[in-house]
């Protein structure tokens, strides 16, 4: 992981490195690896057949990692969307296996250009470890839902590139970034300062970069440059750029501009890192300053082997657990749910699996209409705006992946065999609430009559025209006011409040325990 600045210089690193074509340094200009492999945007049906068998004793995921130009995180997350495990022998791959797989990668290259994202961050015991533009169920992580992915990034990058020292040990990181524009800043000025000194000869240089590009190969054009100009440390034909050192400092050149033009956008760059230092000191004072602070409750850490998934315990005491994804619907089907539980999915295309954890006993009425809302509100009824949709229910032994002879089941399809038993019309409806416990707070969501008799206050959601995203602040801003009303302040974010609710739009059609004009 990276953090570039808007000069192209690396500000932050995750981890260091130093390779034969370039070095990933803090400070020095960021160069993108080397094209290698396949395009993932190319792939067709004879790469697939290229690609099968062989690779000794390779996994599949490494075996197509060596291959194409792509992510290891990426390929892995490809196979398993395709049914096959990354970690399975290479050689057992077929062509139809490979064939899936690779328009499973070339669908996630292409949604990521057209910027269709899923931004989410990886949890690995509830700390924040990466951050993903899509959700790769493969890893086996809890992944949250981030409101886009430079704030997904931004979480990460704080978790992981500063250090938690404490108040003072964040305050003196913010202190060393400050001083590290100003460092770059200084040396933009003088720079500048140099270029208009010597108008003539930059202009000299730009003119023979211009003639250059259009009389020599674009290869050659550095190497032309250099016998006339040693300052001259790159040249990039394509994008009319040139790198040269200037007081013992490397700047770029735009060679579609004058060399007075350029001297001030320099100029521009030193007072854009300016303002930026000074904002960084300001923070850091700010954080070196102890004030006291009321008590702050945090959210619960503790989790529990289901709390991966989205869940509620019924108005009857029973475990009710639901998939986020075909990913998570898979796992709790194949690893989770057994003969004697209750498997519930809303009638319509695109729905959680829900299972009741019901041990072999009939569930009670209250807790099958509760796991049958449930099903509903993050169906895809909710984003199409329905009150009602219908939901079948049937016992875990009815449900298998086995597919009928010639027919294959995608990730997250199943076969119901048997008897299906309907509840008709079920509202659509989600209550989304906040418990104190232990000096720790809880967010729950679920069903309004197994979540509002748990919570201290609670808001009643119903589809709308309201923005998710806004709908999510002002849940959030409902409960922190409700729990600072009961003497305790809690922050609750709005991703913490998002990844509770359905896609689509919301109406608040009532608060429990809330003062909604305070």
């Amino acid at each position: 992981m990276l953090v570039v600045g808007e000069d192209g210089r690396i500000e932050a690193a995750l981890r260091s490195r130093e390779m034969r074509d370039r070095r990933v340094m803090v400070g020095e200009r960021y160069v993108p690896p080397p094209p290698r492999g396949l395009d993932p945007l190319s792939l067709n049906k004879l790469d697939a057949a290229e690609l099968a068998g062989g690779a000794g004793r390779l996994t599949a995921a490494a075996h197509l990692s060596r291959r194409i130009n792509a992510p290891g995180e990426l390929v892995a997350e490809a196979l398993y969307r395709a049914g096959v495990d990354p970690r399975a022998p290479a050689r057992e791959l077929s062509v139809d296996v490979l064939e899936r797989a690779l328009e499973e990668l070339r669908g996630m290259y292409l949604r990521i250009l057209r910027l269709e994202l899923e931004p989410c961050v990886a949890l690995d015991g509830g700390e924040p470890v990466a951050a993903y533009p899509l959700r790769l169920e493969h890893l086996g992580l809890e992944l949250r839902e981030a409101p886009s992915l430079a704030e997904a990034v931004d979480e990460v990058y704080v978790k992981l590139l500063i250090p938690r020292r404490g108040r003072a040990g964040r305050a003196g990181a913010v202190a060393e970034a400050a001083a590290r524009y100003e460092a770059r800043a200084a040396e933009l000025r003088r720079a500048a300062e140099a270029v208009m000194s010597q108008l003539g000869r930059y202009e000299e240089i730009l003119a023979e970069f211009r003639r250059l590009r259009g009389s020599v190969p674009w290869d050659r054009v550095a190497d032309e440059l250099r016998r006339r100009y040693p300052e001259v440390v790159a040249a990039d034909p394509g994008a009319m750029r040139l790198v040269v050192r200037v007081c013992g400092v490397e700047v770029e050149l735009d060679a579609s501009l004058s060399a007075a033009r350029n001297a001030s956008r320099l100029y521009g760059e030193a007072k854009e890192l300016e303002r930026k230092a000074a904002r960084a000191r300001e923070v850091a004072e700010e954080m070196r300053v102890e004030e006291p602070e009321p008590i702050t409750l945090k959210r619960r850490r503790e989790r529990r082997w289901y709390e991966g998934f989205r869940h509620f315990t019924s108005s009857e005491g029973v475990l009710v657990i639901g998939g986020r994804d075909a990913g998570q619907n898979e796992a709790i089907v194949r690893k989770y749910m057994e003969p004697g539980d209750v498997f519930l999915h809303a009638d319509i295309y695109g729905g959680p699996v829900v299972v009741v954890k019901a041990g072999g006993r009939e569930p009670g009425e209250a807790t099958l209409r509760e796991a049958a809302q449930f099903a509903a509100a993050y169906s895809r009824a909710w984003e199409a705006g329905l009150a009602a949709v219908d939901v079948y229910w049937v016992w875990g032994r009815q449900v298998s992946k086995r597919a009928p002879a010639g027919e294959y089941l995608g990730r997250g399809a199943f076969m119901v065999y048997g008897r299906r038993n309907y509840l008709r019309r079920v509202k659509l409806e989600l209550a989304v609430g906040v418990r104190v416990l232990d000096g720790e707070y809880e967010l729950l969501a679920g069903p309004p009559s197994a979540i509002l008799g748990r919570c201290d206050a609670a808001v009643v959601l119903e589809p709308g025209r309201l923005d998710r995203e806004e709908a999510a602040d002002k849940v959030a801003s409902l409960l922190a006011r409700a729990l600072r009303a009961r003497g305790v302040r809690a922050r609750i974010s709005r991703p913490e409040v998002l990844e509770l609710l359905p896609r689509g739009g919301f109406y608040i059609s009532r608060v429990v325990g809330v003062d909604r004009e305070a």
